[in-house]
């Protein structure tokens, strides 16, 4: 019994000391191999700089929870490297950081793949509306250099112009996102100048306004035959005309109103005013505060309901007044509309009308005359957009 025992024994120690053998080479063989070693950094490295990319194109602007869970795994997975690191040599397992590194790696690479794809999209879209904001600007600038450019439509013009400039910087430095932005920021502004200025010229287009204006250009060119001489003051084209005998003589250029085109409503609204009227008074040098004048009937009865139509519909205040005091007096030829609301040629042209004119001469002042004007023309191409 005892020699049985002796002998189970000693094969149990060789078992277990054969069994320690093979572990320790077997834990050997896997200290050897290498997975004790910590893996390279390159790949932590990459993520960086995809990460770096990203965020220069904008991309944590665009997609925030994915950019921000990339480098927060990103961290994780390097902090678990250094507890690794840190840890005793034949005990480490570098598995998991390397598996979380592989994870983060290939989000971060969707992650840029997705914003090239956004990139390639925003720029095919930001140059469209760049195109659009840049056309739009300039058809908008030329409805309102035609019209009385009111302080709201001067401000959208200038903020349409400033956001065209940032959206072309975006784009030159590959921001595409803001330069869309900002492209359509300024499509907007122009739309709202555009629309506003065209309000203001509409009635050169208006078919109503069109017939009273040539009526009152049929009846001075009829008074001219009768007396000799009449006048007629075309708005839109800054030109007045002499007609004698039914033919136009003379065609001067004038400055207007600097509201001019407008119809003049009351006194300070700076816009020369449409209708039928006639000299009352010449007035020679030093009677007239720029040189030689012709003193017009403004207001006559046709002015006066209009006002009084203004104030009873509260477009008017009270205290407003008709105003009066319209000429055509000399000192023009500025180049641009400047008087309160008078007809201005030059002091040559002014010589010229004074002495042809008498008190009495009917004076036509109308808008159009249904030509092809620069208001009318504006609003032509205003009708391509």
């Amino acid at each position: 019994m005892k020699r049985a025992i002796r002998i189970f024994a000693k094969a149990l120690g060789l078992v277990i000391l054969f069994a320690a053998a093979w572990l320790g080479f077997t834990a050997l063989e896997y200290h050897l191999d290498g997975s004790q070693e910590p893996p390279s950094g390159a790949t932590g490295s990459v993520i960086q700089k995809i990460l770096n990319a990203v965020q220069r194109d904008g991309g944590r602007d665009l997609y925030p929870r994915r950019f921000e869970a990339c480098g927060d795994d990103l961290r994780r997975a390097r902090f678990e490297m250094n507890l690794q690191l840190a840890g005793t040599w034949g005990f480490r397992d570098f598995s998991g950081p390397e598996r979380r590194m592989d994870w983060v790696f290939r989000d971060a690479s969707l992650l840029w793949r997705d914003l090239s794809k956004h990139r390639s999209s925003s720029r095919s879209a930001a140059l469209l509306a760049l195109d659009r904001a840049a056309a739009d600007l300039e058809q908008a600038e030329q409805v309102t250099a035609v019209s009385a450019q009111e302080p709201y439509v001067r401000s959208k013009l200038a903020a349409a112009a400033i956001n065209l400039k940032r959206a072309k910087a975006y784009q030159d430095c590959g921001r595409y996102d803001q330069a869309l932005d900002c492209a359509r920021e300024s499509i907007k502004a122009s739309s709202v100048a555009h629309a506003r200025s065209r309000m203001a010229l509409a009635r050169y287009d208006d078919p109503g306004h069109l017939s009273a204006w040539r009526g009152w250009i049929r009846q001075a060119v009829d008074a001219s035959r009768a007396s000799g001489v009449a006048l007629v003051v075309i708005k839109e084209r800054h030109r007045l005309e002499v007609y004698r005998g039914g033919k136009v003589v003379r065609s001067f250029p004038v400055d207007l109103g600097a509201n001019s085109i407008n119809q003049k409503l009351h006194a300070g609204d700076r816009t020369t005013p449409e209708g039928l009227y006639y000299v009352t008074q010449k007035k020679k040098y030093g009677q007239s505060k720029y040189g030689m004048a012709l003193l017009l009937n403004y207001p006559n009865a046709d002015d006066k309901r209009r006002f009084q139509a203004a104030k009873e519909r509260g477009e008017i205040t009270s205290r407003t007044r008709i105003g009066g005091l319209i000429e055509i007096h000399g000192d023009g030829g500025r180049g641009f509309d400047w008087t309160d609301g008078c007809v201005a040629p030059d002091n040559r042209d002014m010589e010229v009308l004074f002495r042809e004119t008498s008190v009495g001469t009917m004076v036509a002042i109308v808008g159009s005359d249904g030509g092809v004007g620069p208001v009318r023309s504006a609003l032509r191409q205003g009708d391509s957009r």
